[in-house]
């Protein structure tokens, strides 16, 4: 290879891609676990406890799950604990629930989504709007996901880690590579003929 071939590889936008979404993935999740202590850092030590990003978060994703099963007539019942929200279906076989924590709350995979989009060449306007209905929908996609699970766990638990870890991560990440894919075939600006290597 070349200098020549190097400089053009360094001002095409393979490169310029790679480039920024490497640096802002390091970014994301280097400052990732500091969300958590948001609180504190805005908050007095006494106040800290008065707010958890993260955990609320967790708590509206088990509300919204818990709601879905409710309109299929389940009585459902979250429990808060310090770290993690645990959903469950009353007076069925097994009642322990699903936990939810940060990984399952879907913040990590938001920022994934997002820096993809921002990294990858397209308009900055279609940015504005593409980024948040892709959060959306995989918040949607996550909350239907919860639910099946805590559904699954009210039946038949020895079945739930399958599915946790393998099925419904499939799914979930299925749906982010449709989207990528949707981004870079409709939205980048760049010709499909640029895009096959």
């Amino acid at each position: 290879m070349d200098i020549n071939s190097i400089k053009a590889y360094i001002k095409s936008p393979y490169f310029k891609f790679i480039l920024k979404f490497s640096i802002l993935l390091f970014l994301w999740f280097f400052f990732y676990h500091f969300i958590y202590k948001i609180d504190e850092l805005i908050f007095s030590s006494q106040n800290a406890d008065k707010i958890d990003l993260l955990n609320n978060i967790s708590v509206i994703l088990a509300e919204q799950a818990n709601y879905m099963l409710s309109l299929f007539g389940f009585e459902t019942q979250i429990e808060i604990h310090k770290d993690m929200v645990v959903a469950k279906i009353l007076d069925n076989n097994y009642t322990h629930g699903v936990w939810i924590g940060e990984p399952c709350n879907g913040v990590k995979i938001f920022g994934v989504f997002a820096i993809f989009i921002l990294a990858f060449p397209g308009r900055i306007k279609h940015k504005l709007w593409y980024i948040p209905l892709g959060i959306i929908c995989i918040h949607i996609i996550n909350v239907i996901r919860i639910a099946i699970l805590i559904f699954i766990s009210s039946v038949n638990p020895h079945i739930l880690d399958f599915n946790h870890n393998i099925t419904f991560q499939i799914i979930v990440y299925s749906l982010i590579l449709f989207l990528w894919y949707i981004w870079v075939k409709i939205f980048s600006g760049l010709k499909t003929n640029n895009l096959d290597v």
